[in-house]
């Protein structure tokens, strides 16, 4: 399909009807000290814990690891639920994987490289802190901004032999995701982000196939507990090369000291930043549901 965003109606009730659920649940404060750099500016109140990790599950929310923090994320993805489910048991024996680790050098920047095993594909990345959200200033100069943005960057290669034989330049496997990242606490129970994209791949399949791809991912956060939050998140493209689907899941954060266990349904095995944004095959009216986990580790001075 092209033109404008779309998305089917399973999926916008779906999501929807998520986001309407955390607003029945009451919750705790919380606090994720390892992914949030303490600032010492005595005229600002900055919002902290936007988001429990720094994904929401595929996409990358707006927190960065602090000032000296690396972080190590292992990314599961089992095989389809409805995949002769007995056989392979409920998809535990088919699987995808990822690992990434990134440092962050100053509390406003983090860098990272990844390798998924879908493709096999390398990725490296940074997200840069543009602006942070902040209320009750203590100074009369001072500006409140009622957001928090950041802008990230990947670079992807696949290293996969070509099926048309050809001996291809290096740069052909390379594809590029950039995103703003605009998100909101809007109290202490619910977040939400707006994360506007370009997918570019310097090899298409045919002369008919775009280079630059354009979407908006859209993630949604409730906290249950201290420790405890549900997530949802949906990619909505401009243009859906054929036969692949939004990427639509939902999950369940839990933070246990320096760990965050993501745990997760969704209809995308992928897992590098331009497959599960443009190449994904599963569709949730076909049946095609994954469960998947993240798990982050923080490791400080």
């Amino acid at each position: 399909m092209t033109g404008n965003l779309q998305i089917t109606i399973r999926e916008g009730i779906f999501f929807v009807g998520f986001i309407l659920f955390g607003f029945a649940v009451n919750a705790q404060d919380d606090l994720l000290a390892e992914l949030n750099a303490i600032d010492s500016d005595p005229t600002k109140s900055y919002v902290f814990a936007t988001f429990k990790g720094t994904r929401v599950i595929n996409m990358q929310s707006i927190e960065l690891p602090g000032e000296g923090v690396g972080q190590f994320i292992v990314g599961h993805r089992f095989g389809a639920l409805n995949d002769r489910p007995l056989y392979n048991l409920f998809g535990m024996d088919i699987a995808q994987i990822r690992f990434e680790y990134s440092y962050s050098p100053k509390a406003w920047i983090n860098i990272g490289g990844g390798r998924s095993s879908g493709a096999k594909t390398y990725d490296f990345f940074t997200k840069i802190r543009l602006l942070r959200q902040s209320n009750r200033s203590k100074c009369s100069q001072c500006i409140d901004f009622p957001i928090s943005m950041a802008y990230y960057g990947s670079a992807t290669i696949v290293t996969t032999p070509y099926s048309d034989g050809i001996d291809h330049d290096f740069l052909d496997r390379v594809a590029y995701t950039n995103q703003i990242i605009i998100a909101r606490k809007f109290n202490k129970n619910i977040s939400l982000q707006l994360v506007p994209t370009l997918v570019h791949y310097n090899l298409v399949p045919t002369v008919h196939d775009n280079n630059d791809l354009l979407g908006l991912g859209i993630g949604a956060r409730y906290k249950l507990t201290n420790r405890l939050a549900l997530t949802s998140e949906i990619m909505l493209r401009q243009q859906q090369p054929s036969n692949t689907f939004n990427a639509l899941s939902i999950g369940i954060d839990i933070e246990t000291g320096g760990h965050v266990f993501q745990f997760h349904l969704t209809n995308c095995r992928l897992m590098a930043d331009n497959q599960w944004i443009t190449q994904n095959p599963g569709s949730w009216a076909n049946g095609d549901i994954f469960l998947g986990f993240n798990i982050s580790r923080v490791f400080t001075h």
